[in-house]
């Protein structure tokens, strides 16, 4: 069964430390102007999932997300949601029909990666600009304890005109949104990241975290490589609450953009 959402898109990284979201910084680097932020269009496509599903969305779930194009401010995004057997494909395109982002779902239960067990670092390194030499794979950067709070998490959802009820109940899980916003802030702890690009997530939902609880979010990278130019990483980052992972991500995004040409 298919199902379509509208939506505009907004860019709400203007004042970003990522100058990839700055129009003359982007259009330098050949785009038509400052990038939407990635997280950002993953909340609105994670829209008719949610609308379908309900927190069953995010229990037992693999989802993967690859952004392919970029969306600008004020672009007209258009979903289309299809649900299979056990799982669903979802789509972003703009008016003109470029296919944006693609994101796949399916419900399968799984152990945590042991990546979740590597013990926390003890004192946050002094922040320096991220280079190729000072990105260390596998050594962990100091946990993060937070709380989802009520006014922050319905702020995100109505930031994205998400007006979905599980969002606002006295059971409220946190955005998805949220979640992968906090993915980028893990990463922008650790390093001074003057221009980088999110694209691509693989998210396993174990459980739904939800408002009021006290979140442990660790991260730690597993991976970094090299591609026309560009330097990329993937960055594994858990969502504990006591000792049990709710949530892992596989957050991959270029750290170093390769220089424009000409």
């Amino acid at each position: 069964m298919k199902s379509i959402y509208e939506i505009q898109a907004f860019n709400d990284a203007l004042e970003s430390e990522n100058r990839i979201h700055d129009d003359d910084v982007a259009r330098r680097f050949g785009f038509e102007a400052g990038l939407v932020p990635g997280v950002v269009v993953f909340g609105h496509m994670a829209y008719l999932p949610l609308k379908a599903q309900g927190e069953a969305w995010m229990t037992n779930n693999q989802v993967e997300v690859r952004f392919l194009k970029p969306a600008y401010d004020g672009d007209i995004l258009t979903i289309e949601h299809d649900t299979d057997d056990g799982g669903s494909k979802t789509q972003c395109i703009n008016a003109v029909k470029t296919l944006l982002c693609s994101m796949t779902s399916q419900h399968q239960s799984t152990a945590p990666d042991p990546a979740w067990q590597i013990a926390p670092a003890n004192q946050m390194a002094e922040r320096q600009e991220i280079s190729w030499d000072n990105l260390y794979t596998d050594k962990a950067a100091p946990a993060h304890i937070w709380r989802a709070d009520f006014g922050t998490n319905l702020d995100l959802a109505e930031q994205l005109e998400d007006d979905l009820e599980i969002y606002r109940n006295e059971n409220a899980v946190v955005h998805p949104f949220w979640i992968l916003r906090q993915c980028n802030a893990a990463f922008e702890r650790s390093f001074i990241l003057p221009m980088w690009l999110h694209v691509g997530s693989k998210i396993r939902f174990h459980k739904p975290l939800r408002v009021g609880q006290e979140i442990e979010t660790r991260m730690v990278p597993i991976d970094k490589w090299e591609n026309k130019g560009h330097q990329f990483t993937t960055l594994y980052i858990p969502f504990i609450v006591g000792d049990e992972v709710y949530v892992e991500v596989e957050h991959t995004s270029i750290f170093r953009i390769a220089p424009p040409k000409g």
